[in-house]
């Protein structure tokens, strides 16, 4: 019967609410239930818990209210710690090989701007002697305040991830990117905004901006169950100009910085809980040249929960790619051995359960 289902939940956590989203496991699809909690004071701040106290007591009532103890929780960390950088490894190395050698140059030549990383590693290209990879630290000691709360709380913590990457698997499973593209996701929410350039499915660019009077600007209604703005319409409109500008001085940086004019944004994807997403959308898609990418939810979701949707999508995708290494010496095949390296999905999943190694991910923060 539905009702003896394995649950598996999904959740986000930002300074003032938990988002949820519960599906049967293996079946993130088919969501059963989802909704958000909201705090009336801050319970997070710049990624930090700083009220430990209020967050453990709303968990806890929504466990045992929903029934989820001892549920398998996968849940995005906050974007503010994340790193993402490319370096080089050996290439005859194993996954797991790989993470030994990249812990063993920490302070040599792979330097990051924390001590005690969780680590992971996507491999961009294959080369005779080495391979480029896609680096992504976490701070360790970010994390596991996280994973002793959910723990403290019954839930069972099984996989970490952060939000554009989840947010770019709902993407995926909607659009398929052309060898060309250069995908902006932008996930523009009520307390902050996240910027990812996307392409050949890896994230290239991005940067997290942190609305620095979010929580004057947002507080609870009357019934407790949203926040709303408390700005008169003419700072509103102020705020979303002000969106705008940051997001086009985004591209230029990108086309002209990172690219040096070569290319730029071509398209663009838009994802989060701001009144005003519609309303930034279409400005966009009147001032710019770029093609506007609509993401429609499974089951009319809410915008605001494409990250969490992504998160289940997670699972599914990571078992389906996989790279083959193009042989290091081509004129020795038998020499070389026959491999298939699993691409790693950016997370901390095994980061939660081994902490030599394991990892997590997201890009250097790069300001105008």
């Amino acid at each position: 019967m539905g009702l003896f289902k394995k649950k598996h939940v999904f959740l986000s956590i930002n300074d003032r609410s938990i988002r949820y989203l519960v599906c049967p496991k293996m079946k993130t699809d088919e969501h059963i239930d989802f909704g958000e909690v909201f705090f009336d004071q801050l319970v997070m701040e710049d990624g930090r818990i700083i009220n430990e106290a209020q967050l453990k007591r709303h968990l806890r009532t929504l466990v045992e209210q929903k029934k989820w103890r001892r549920a398998e929780l996968s849940f995005l960390v906050p974007d503010s710690f994340v790193t993402m950088r490319t370096e080089e490894i050996p290439n005859q190395l194993s996954n797991d090989e790989a993470k030994q050698y990249i812990r063993l140059q920490l302070e040599g030549s792979i330097r990051l701007p924390f001590k005690d990383p969780v680590l992971d590693f996507d491999v961009l290209n294959f080369g005779e002697e080495t391979n480029e990879i896609l680096l992504f630290a976490y701070p360790k000691e970010r994390l596991k305040p996280f994973e002793k709360l959910f723990n403290d709380v019954g839930l069972n913590p099984a996989v970490a991830d952060i939000s554009f990457l989840s947010g770019y698997r709902v993407y995926q499973s909607l659009h398929d990117a052309t060898d060309d593209e250069h995908l902006l996701m932008i996930q523009w929410n009520k307390l902050d905004l996240t910027l990812t350039v996307f392409h050949h499915n890896k994230p290239k660019f991005n940067r997290h901006v942190h609305s620095s009077n979010a929580y004057q600007a947002w507080q609870l209604d009357e019934a407790g169950k949203e926040l709303v703005s408390t700005l008169p319409k003419e700072e509103l409109e102020d705020e979303r100009d002000n969106t705008l500008i940051t997001i086009e001085r985004f591209m230029d940086f990108y086309q002209y910085s990172v690219l040096d004019g070569s290319a730029g944004v071509t398209d663009v994807a838009f994802l989060g809980d701001h009144p005003d997403l519609v309303q930034l959308k279409e400005t966009m898609a009147d001032r710019f040249d770029i093609s506007v990418k609509t993401l429609n939810l499974p089951r009319a979701l809410p915008n605001g929960y494409g990250a969490l949707i992504g998160l289940g999508y997670k699972e599914s995708s990571s078992k389906k790619k996989q790279v083959k290494p193009k042989s290091a010496v081509t004129k020795n095949k038998k020499s070389s051995r026959k491999q298939k390296e699993q691409q790693i999905e950016p997370s901390v999943e095994s980061g939660l359960k081994d902490d030599s190694t394991h990892s997590n991910q997201n890009l250097d923060h790069t300001e105008e």
